[in-house]
């Protein structure tokens, strides 16, 4: 038992990682920041620097300044990476729906950022979120400019043109709202299954996580159920963008970091109970830069590190859990 040791240390004595997404701004420019991210977490995924609207802004031009101190920072401090998303239906710069026209510019399009990305990186990203976000609530198909000019067929052909480029990587289908048996969950087990049959090599299943500690759906008995059905069919499972939002909350500030403390918990317990699971991504380091924070809510709190950088609840609860399972 490490009860000392940091967040990250101890999920590698349960032979698991425990990641935060980084953004490039906070890390060059808040001591703070960089010193938690390097000291509690043992994973690394770059945010917002490897979506296709930062990273290839014009057609013949790609900009890997930002996302690449991402990744020396991460392998200066043996941290290992996930690259994170390449592709998506948003986060697109203009030049795309002036480019993207039909189907034979689409998939230039898409396999050029797709191997351009992942090749750069080849060998220094150990997971990649190869498609993000294709499927809608209803277990319908998302509508995107991918899906309106290749069809549905562009989520195998990325995980392909991915497998080329970057052949050491582990390539990941990656999504909300999947933690869970629903309908989006059944139409994506019944596609990814199928395409993984057929050798499209799609590695892993990434369940983003992102909770709303008021909402009663949430339970880690369904949880390690889906994981379990995902493990059956040789897909690898992870946790990859964890939060547990508070706004909605009716409740004391003390019980209401209680009841997120108990979430964090549960989706780690279930996690390092099922084997397909391999480690948590927490979206961010701590709350001021939070997406929950810029775009619902300050008061939503989700992440393990407050305002001021001090640990929460959920902190301790999550090193214990890891601890407890190291005397399993």
């Amino acid at each position: 038992m490490k009860s000392n040791a940091s967040l990250g240390k101890n999920a590698e004595e349960t032979g698991h990682y425990l990641g935060a997404s980084v953004r490039w701004d906070p890390l060059t420019e808040n001591e703070k920041y960089e010193s938690l991210l390097v000291e509690e977490f043992s994973s690394v995924t770059v945010e917002n620097e490897m979506k296709m609207d930062a990273a290839h802004p014009a057609p013949e031009e790609y900009n890997f300044q930002k996302a690449d101190e991402i990744v020396q920072a991460a392998e200066q401090n043996n941290m290992k990476v996930r690259g994170h998303p390449l592709v998506w239906g948003e986060a697109l710069p203009e030049w795309v729906y002036e480019t993207v026209v039909d189907e034979q510019s689409a998939r230039e399009v898409l396999k050029d950022h797709v191997q351009t990305m992942a090749g750069h990186y080849r060998g220094r990203v150990n997971e990649w979120d190869v498609v993000n976000e294709a499927w809608n609530d209803d277990g319908s198909y998302r509508e995107t400019i991918w899906l309106e000019h290749i069809g549905p067929e562009y989520i195998p052909l990325a995980f392909e043109w991915a497998r080329e480029a970057a052949p050491e990587a582990k390539l990941y289908y990656n999504d909300y709202g999947n933690e869970m048996t629903n309908e989006k969950t059944e139409a994506m087990f019944a596609a990814l299954k199928r395409w993984k049959d057929e050798g499209v090599p799609i590695d892993g299943i990434g369940m983003q996580t992102h909770i709303d500690a008021a909402d009663p759906r949430f339970s880690k008995e369904k949880m390690q159920k889906n994981l379990r059905r995902w493990g059956a069919e040789g897909f690898e499972t992870a946790v990859t963008e964890l939060d547990v939002k508070l706004q909605n909350l009716d409740a004391s500030r003390e019980e209401r970091l209680e009841k997120q403390a108990d979430i964090y918990a549960d989706v780690t317990s279930a996690c390092m109970e099922e084997p397909s699971c391999k480690g948590l991504t927490v979206w961010g380091v701590g709350d001021t830069e939070s997406w929950i924070t810029e775009q619902e809510a300050a008061s939503g709190e989700p992440l393990l590190f407050d305002s001021s950088w001090e640990a929460k609840p959920a902190y301790e609860r999550i090193k214990r859990t890891f601890i407890f399972n190291q005397m399993l």
